[in-house]
């Protein structure tokens, strides 16, 4: 009894972390522009949308938190990835995964349509 238990116990251990790294990969995402032309693209984003408002920012550092219309924050810390490519990271402010990850989605589906739309010369 006790090795079925502790089997049991193993699997679900391991489902859940499985789906806490699927979905900590759908907040996490690379861009082939500099950490600063990124971190003004994201703030842009986001101060474009009436549903975002930004409530923290910090340019040294790349932080930006902000808050939904439904008083859910998130932060956003971006990266240097290298000499040209950098990373975006968007996590809900009180770690609770459980709405899922359709506010980093759209928030990176505006990014990515704003970067289309930049000409090369400025990226």
């Amino acid at each position: 009894m006790k090795k079925i238990l502790l089997t049991l116990g193993i699997i679900f251990l391991s489902s859940s972390a499985i789906a806490n790294e699927s979905i900590l990969t759908n907040c996490n995402k690379n861009y082939p522009i500099s950490a600063d032309n990124l971190y003004m693209l994201t703030l842009s984003t986001l101060n474009s949308q009436g549903q975002y408002e930004v409530v923290e920012m910090q340019s040294k550092s790349g932080y930006i938190m902000f808050q939904t219309s439904n008083k859910n924050q998130y932060i956003v810390t971006i990266s240097k990835e290298g000499l040209s490519s950098s990373n975006i990271k968007i996590l809900p402010a009180n770690s609770d995964f459980s709405k899922g990850t359709i506010v980093q989605k759209g928030i990176f589906d505006l990014i990515d349509l704003n970067i289309k739309n930049i000409p090369q010369k400025v990226l």
